[in-house]
């Protein structure tokens, strides 16, 4: 390691349960060491620029905001994409998606192949949900291909 590296306080930390002979290691004061030693080099780097600490930071915040995505919320949002690609749906301000009865079964059939892959893995609600939404989207494909929608 060369002088210059140290100086930047890089190290190296074995975060492995046990040594190369089997005991175990103390590893809570090897973490208070390193998360004194990111400290410092957090504290170096917002000093050397702080306008590049000010966007990590607004960034940092905003995934802080983003909701957590769980099954539910992923079916949800491929439903609504469906939806929006069979014009049942409006899209957002300032987006602009065109009807596309064909994108709008592909979507289905990636909701359906999601169904399939994930039986009997779902909990109860997370089964319904799937099942009522691709009901749904079904009938609205059915109604929009035939023109009545």
């Amino acid at each position: 390691m060369s002088d210059e590296q140290e100086k930047e306080g890089i190290k190296i930390i074995d975060r492995r349960r046990s040594d190369s002979s089997g005991n175990e290691r103390d590893t809570k004061s090897e973490e208070k060491e390193s998360s004194m030693t990111d400290d410092k080099i957090n504290k170096k780097t917002s000093a050397a620029n702080p306008l590049e600490t000010n966007a990590s930071n607004k960034q940092n915040t905003a995934m802080d905001e983003m909701p957590a995505i769980g099954f539910s919320e992923f079916v949800m949002s491929f439903a609504t994409q469906a939806l929006m690609q069979l014009g049942a749906m409006q899209p957002p301000a300032g987006v602009n998606i065109p009807k596309d009865v064909n994108a709008a079964q592909q979507t289905i059939e990636i909701l359906s192949m999601l169904q399939t892959k994930t039986k009997g893995n779902l909990d109860s609600s997370e089964e319904a949900l799937i099942e009522d939404i691709l009901h749904n989207l079904r009938i609205a494909f059915v109604k929009v291909s035939q023109g009545k929608a």
